[in-house]
């Protein structure tokens, strides 16, 4: 259970800007970390400066002689570094400056009140796995114990978010666009039923070669408008319950007219705080070790079947399981020792998720490898080198002494790509 008093953040962090949600002891829903009382803005910019003295500050600052050095997160998870005024600064370290400023500032707003758990979400995570890792250990060092971070990718983040809403808005699928310095992304989700359990299959596209950074302005706003109604148009051919935007991009008055034409079918959202939200709610149910949502979530870096060898003419039930739906696709390596005794093939079953009934696939080694009516020893290997593609390796291993391997290797390949799931 939570212990009392302790906060959970939920961080989005970008280049250009962070975001804070907070779920207090016991609340059900996040609150925004309001940085400015004045302005009430709910965001601070991604900076770090440095004053005469030597001292540092992060976000905006109204002080004149102060350096501002130049963007620093994108060199953090690139391993690069940054030069500032003849100085080489190496973007990690920055990164770990501006956290431990960060931290200081929450813990002002809050007045001390300890943070029991972070969990932080960026863009960069949909694709780089290595951005996770770093900033794991950079936010439990704040914390100050292990295990006290969780790191999602923004359509992770989306996901926990619209499936603590009103099952309506998700049910029949979801989806966002977000306009960022980066570029326009869209994320997609769509809820299906497989052997009595929920998945929601989430998947996201680049369209920043279309509508790239920069190309909404304030001179060009009706053509800029026109093209993302015409993409958001394509994007959206597969029906969903509910669209939201966000992003500094749509902001201002230009997509409003836009939007109400995407409304026709389903409920249209815009705001700014969706990614930190849905952090916190994963956040806080690691945290409190609770589990309020009974859904799978799949996303492109896992799998979307179930994969067993069975034995020749066997029962359904039976069989080993080498992979399963949900497993991320670069991590599954599964191996198992078979022998071929009175036949020349082997048997896999394959569940896509949501299918009612499996697909059967026999795989078996080229003819001239067997060694006629006697017993065949094999090492057989699952692995994926993509979401939707399996590579079933079989290699002969012999039976020592009395017959030596001759360390042939057969391989299939099988796309899951046009299968129905």
């Amino acid at each position: 259970m939570q212990e009392k008093g302790k906060l959970v953040l939920g961080i989005d962090l970008c280049n250009d800007i962070t975001q804070v949600s907070v779920m207090r002891p016991h609340a059900a829903e996040p609150d925004a970390v309001c940085f400015d009382a004045r302005t009430s803005r709910e965001f601070l910019h991604t900076l770090l400066w440095k004053d005469p003295d030597g001292e540092w500050g992060i976000g905006e600052t109204m002080q004149q002689e102060v350096t501002v050095l130049p963007p620093f997160f994108h060199a953090a998870i690139r391993g690069e570094c940054v030069v500032s005024e003849a100085v080489t600064y190496s973007g990690k370290e920055l990164l770990e400056r501006y956290v431990s400023l960060l931290f200081q500032k929450i813990d002002e707003l809050f007045e001390g009140q300890k943070i029991g758990f972070v969990a932080v979400t960026c863009e960069e995570a949909n694709r780089m796995e290595s951005v996770k890792e770093l900033l794991r250990s950079l936010f439990e060092k704040q914390v100050g114990e292990p295990g006290t971070c969780l790191v999602l990718s923004h359509l992770e983040s989306f996901l926990h978010f619209v499936i603590r809403q009103e099952e309506g808005l998700w049910k029949n699928g979801s989806a966002v666009f977000d306009y960022t310095t980066e570029g326009l992304l869209f994320y997609h989700m769509e809820c299906r039923m497989a052997a009595g359990r929920r998945l929601l299959l989430a998947d996201y596209k680049d369209y920043s070669e279309i509508i790239p950074p920069g190309f909404i302005t304030q001179g060009n706003t009706e053509q800029g408008a026109f093209s993302f109604e015409r993409l958001a148009t394509m994007a959206l051919q597969q029906k969903v319950a509910s669209l939201f935007v966000t992003g500094r991009g749509f902001e201002g008055e230009w997509v409003s007219d836009v939007l109400r034409l995407l409304s026709g079918g389903r409920r249209v959202f815009r705001g700014q705080n969706l990614y930190t939200q849905g952090a916190c709610y994963a956040g806080a149910e690691e945290f409190r070790n609770e589990c309020n949502v009974d859904f799978a979530l799949l996303t492109p870096g896992q799998i979307t079947v179930d994969v067993l060898l069975v034995a020749e003419n066997a029962a359904q039930e039976d069989g080993v399981y080498l992979a399963r739906v949900g497993d991320r696709y670069r991590q599954v390596n599964a191996r198992a020792e078979v022998l071929l005794d009175g036949t020349d093939k082997l048997t896999f079953r394959i569940l896509p998720a949501g299918a009612a009934t499996p697909t059967q696939i026999r795989v078996a080694p080229q003819t001239s490898e067997l060694r006629g009516d006697r017993t065949n020893r094999y090492e057989v290997r699952v692995f994926f080198v993509g979401r939707n593609l399996m590579v079933i390796q079989l290699k002969e291993t012999g039976f020592g002494a009395f017959y030596e391997s001759g360390h042939r290797i057969y391989e299939e390949i099988v796309d899951f790509s046009n299968w129905e799931l």
